[in-house]
């Protein structure tokens, strides 16, 4: 079927927080692409066409700027960003109003990064009592919704310095009182579990796997799977796909030979994960990476795990795709669309929608697929229909 596609423009100069329907969700979207990390709200009434004049519930200027998303528990919304002055920064709205709350200074400085971001792209996470903050100068800390501070830790400085070619983007993920954070760098790599609580280091597990020189780099966030009733957290980075262990971070499996045909093979789109597979990208760099689609392991089974397909065609590089309805959606930084079968990899339909660098994830709601530019002056949306 041939998708029906709407598209209008939003400002972006405002760096504004948009509530795009008529009336304001009900279900918490409390972490990086939603509060179980697959780009999917369970809600229905969401526009599908929006102008400065129309479906915009409210906008508000944000102090400073960045590439984290916003978080929202209830009646709040947080978000992190950076001032002109390198302060770092945390900010919490009303839901309903946009209303500012508080905002509070998380430290300062700044790192070598690609122009598209700064210290401000690792998106929050919060459980509606916490949020919890983490920026690309390594400052991590947990701090009350009322903005009061609980903990702090700096990763960079107990760890390894970091050594990245475009900055530190990893977003943190809180599942069952842990929080996991995920350092993947030209340096000394691990996937680090931490109490969330009190901060205290649970376990760290290295991940220095031999990958070529920036395919050690990965901007990934790692997910929670569960596979046979039991929780497993799913990591992509390295040229390598693992899943661990949440409790000790024992290797549960793994799948290799990630690699990519370009000198630039570091991963940025995360894995994700839905009906019984585990999608990952490599690298997509220029359309020279590929798609893969895996059966994720029981805990006892073989550890290296070989993939169950692969796409070379429709190989998005920043953006994560999306799982809906039996299919993958993904986008190509070069705006091409695709729709690809999840069980056998096949594309069902490819689409140009736009002309642009696209490096927004898409999400899914109510049966539309909703695709998102964020690069220029205005950005473009499309809602595709293909369920």
């Amino acid at each position: 079927m041939h998708p029906q596609l709407k598209m209008k423009t939003l400002p972006t100069l405002l760096a504004s927080l948009l509530a795009v329907s008529c009336s304001i969700q009900a279900a918490n979207w409390s972490a990086l692409r939603g509060s179980d990390g697959t780009a999917v709200s369970p809600e229905s009434e969401f526009p599908l066409s929006w102008s400065a004049k129309e479906n915009i519930a409210w906008k508000t200027k944000l102090s400073g700027k960045g590439t984290s998303s916003p978080v929202v528990h209830g009646n709040l919304i947080f978000v992190t960003t950076q001032l002109e002055n390198e302060d770092l920064m945390t900010l919490s709205f009303d839901l309903k109003t946009g209303r500012p709350i508080w905002e509070k200074k998380m430290g300062n400085g700044r790192l070598p990064t690609h122009d598209f971001h700064n210290m401000a792209t690792p998106t929050p996470v919060t459980d509606g009592k916490h949020v919890w903050v983490f920026f690309g100068t390594g400052d991590l800390v947990c701090l009350t919704t009322s903005g009061e501070e609980v903990w702090r830790r700096n990763l960079r400085t107990e760890h390894a310095d970091y050594n990245t070619n475009h900055g530190m983007g990893n977003s943190p993920l809180l599942h069952d009182g842990s929080l996991y954070i995920a350092c993947m760098h030209q340096g000394p790599s691990y996937l680090l579990a931490l109490n969330a609580a009190t901060g205290k280091i649970l376990w760290k597990k290295d991940r220095n796997l031999e990958a070529r020189e920036e395919g050690n780099d990965s901007y990934s966030t790692p997910i929670v799977v569960e596979v046979n009733g039991h929780d497993q957290i799913v990591l992509s980075g390295a040229e390598h796909l693992n899943a661990y262990d949440p409790i000790t971070g024992k290797e549960i499996w793994r799948v290799g030979d990630l690699q990519v045909p370009h000198p630039y093979g570091r991963t940025i789109a995360g894995p994700t994960a839905g009906e019984g597979k585990v999608i990952t990208v490599a690298s997509g760099f220029r359309n020279q990476g590929f798609l893969v689609g895996v059966t994720p392991a029981h805990e006892g089974d073989s550890v290296v795990v070989d993939h169950d397909w692969k796409q070379k065609r429709y190989s998005p590089d920043c953006p994560t795709p999306v799982i809906y309805g039996g299919k993958v959606f993904t986008i190509r930084d070069d705006g091409m669309a695709s729709c690809i079968d999840i069980k056998t990899g096949n594309a069902h339909w490819q689409e140009r929608l736009f002309a642009e660098n696209v490096k927004v994830s898409p999400v899914a709601a109510n049966g539309y697929i909703y695709f998102t530019t964020g690069q220029s002056q205005y950005q473009g949306v499309k809602s595709i229909r293909d369920i």
